[in-house]
């Protein structure tokens, strides 16, 4: 069963596993048509081996205030390329329990590779939308990892110290 992760422009694009890690191969959909594929990870990005070609695209992820998480705009590398407003399903966000009406836990998960310096909240701790909730190191700068709405956290799933792939779950907020 096929994970659909969001539009880019006018094509509907489903990964059969979504990309984690810093490379890896899998089949993605896009349009109906299955492709067996590669992809590695940059700093800005990722490459896309397709049997047809490699296409690089850059990734540049924006708060959405209006519907919470993170809007993307996406440009692929070596054309004019930009498509704005990508909105990617499941990165930030899963669903609790079985369908129908069940609410949303919310999955704060690392944008990049990277070390947790300071973990700022515990499981139960009530939390405002935009309060700090952990400090990361990445390509030897310090960013806080704020949350994206007021909830309650759920689980913290890192420690101090602790190194963490792109993609990785920091903190679930119900």
């Amino acid at each position: 069963m096929s994970s659909t992760l969001g539009t880019v422009g006018k094509r509907k694009i489903a990964w059969k596993r979504a990309p984690s890690g810093s490379e890896g191969a899998g089949e993605v959909t896009v349009d109906g048509k299955a492709y067996s594929v590669a992809w590695k990870r940059d700093a800005d990005g990722l490459w896309i081996e397709f049997p047809h070609g490699t296409f690089g695209y850059d990734f540049y992820g924006e708060a959405d205030d209006s519907a919470g998480g993170l809007v993307y705009r996406v440009n692929e590398r070596g054309t004019d390329r930009l498509v704005s407003g990508v909105r990617v399903r499941g990165a930030g966000e899963t669903a609790v329990g079985a369908s129908g009406g069940k609410k949303k836990a919310t999955r704060v998960r690392a944008q990049m590779p990277g070390k947790i310096v300071r973990v700022l909240v515990k499981a139960g701790d009530e939390i405002a939308k935009d309060q700090p909730l952990l400090v990361m190191e990445a390509m030897k700068m310090e960013n806080e990892i704020r949350a994206t709405g007021p909830g309650k956290v759920g689980t913290v799933k890192v420690t101090e110290g602790q190194a963490v792939e792109s993609g990785a779950d920091l903190i679930l907020i119900d």
